[in-house]
């Protein structure tokens, strides 16, 4: 997806209040468990004369109701035009 790490530092704590990060795993961890969002290492897509950053972020849903989950995530990530 196209934001910088900074995005998910910013909104996960807003999107899931209590979420810790795991720096040296990449992983963002919510107080209940059941699920997990990991980042990988930032990237840079170039269109045109345009640069914009990317992450991928991958969940991994142990036990978690994952549409809920994906919900709140897109309802705090949402960009316009969505």
């Amino acid at each position: 997806m196209t934001g910088s790490e900074a995005d998910f530092h910013r909104l996960m704590p807003l999107a899931f209040p209590g979420v810790a990060w795991d720096a040296a795993r990449r992983r963002f961890t919510p107080q209940e468990g059941g699920w997990w969002l990991e980042l990988s290492q930032p990237g840079r897509l170039e269109v045109a004369n345009v640069g914009l950053p990317t992450i991928t972020a991958t969940f991994d849903f142990a036990g978690a109701d994952a549409a809920a989950v994906l919900a709140r995530f897109h309802r705090y990530f949402q960009r316009g035009g969505g």
